[in-house]
């Protein structure tokens, strides 16, 4: 059986070459880099100064297209830089789907710094500015750049994502990826028997925002937010899920002193949401070899089970 993030096209630098050469001759790309190879697209580097994602899945086709309807409306209305796609490429003979580019953002990502507690907590205040300027802007004039207006993936549905959750952690116990499961079953056991009342705000979320989609100079500070393609008016625990698997638990209180209050529905539902993740996060790293992530998933899963 496949995996969620097996490719259905391969997408290369020569191609890419190719399609930036034909659909944007004034760029004239003469330097073209991997960048990453994520679960959705392919990323590359154009000349050291642009970023282009051309999506490697056809999910992530109505993804991509999402981003390039919203982003250049909100990259204005954060407090914290996010792609702002100047350059939208059509499906052709040479590659089938939507892509974009937008000009590069500084960072890196978290799991290549290896931050310290201090470094992370750092951060704390300026990720709750982000997220309370993200989750006050209207709902409906989010919609209206094409936002979908619920959470069509099932993303916080745990009736659909807590059996999702216990297949995902046996396969890590198996591949020896986790160590002592019994925090892990007794957090799922809790989530079953927990009342879910649903009342919760709906805001215009992120909709995946973990480890793996912000950027931080070296000293730990957030430079910006990037991968908005899950983006959709939702409940904004799912989107607090990082604070609970990125800060030291010890910062949370700064973080809610600056995004205000939340109530225990959503703190329950954040917790869960960033163990779900970073789980996956986990299998996925290790199916790719990559050590960095796979440290940083470790961590992520360690600091949500501290309550």
């Amino acid at each position: 059986m496949g995996k969620q993030w097996d490719a259905d096209i391969t997408v290369t630098s020569e191609m890419v070459q190719t399609l930036l050469s034909c659909q944007f001759p004034a760029l004239d790309p003469t330097e073209v880099h991997v960048l990453d190879s994520g679960w959705d697209n392919a990323v590359f580097l154009v000349d050291g100064d642009y970023v282009f994602r051309f999506p490697r899945r056809r999910i992530a086709v109505e993804l991509i297209e999402t981003e390039n309807r919203l982003l250049p409306w909100l990259s204005s209305r954060l407090p914290v830089p996010i792609p702002n796609p100047i350059f939208v490429g059509a499906p052709s003979i040479e590659y089938p789907f939507p892509f974009s580019g937008y000009r590069r953002i500084e960072g890196s990502v978290p799991h290549q710094a290896n931050l310290s507690d201090g470094q992370r907590a750092g951060s704390a205040t300026r990720l709750a500015w982000f997220l309370r300027t993200l989750h006050d802007i209207p709902t409906a004039l989010a919609m209206d750049r094409g936002v979908p207006p619920s959470d069509t993936f099932g993303r916080m549905d745990i009736g659909k994502r807590l059996p999702m959750l216990r297949e995902r952690v046996e396969e890590a116990l198996g591949a020896g990826l986790i160590d002592d499961p019994r925090a892990l079953f007794s957090e799922m056991a809790e989530v079953s028997k927990a009342r879910w009342d649903g009342a919760q705000t709906r805001s215009l979320v992120h909709g995946d925002l973990n480890f793996r989609n912000f950027l931080v100079e070296g000293d730990g500070v957030i430079m910006g937010v990037i991968d908005w393609g899950d983006a959709h008016i939702g409940r904004p625990a799912i989107d607090l899920s990082l604070v609970y698997s990125y800060l030291p638990p010890y910062a949370r209180p700064q973080f809610f002193r600056v995004y205000g209050a939340v109530d225990d529905e959503t703190v329950r539902l954040a917790r869960f949401r960033a163990l779900y993740t970073n789980v996956v996060i986990l299998l996925y790293a290790h199916d790719i070899g990559d050590a960095k992530q796979t440290r940083e998933a470790r961590r992520a899963i360690s600091n949500a089970l501290v309550r």
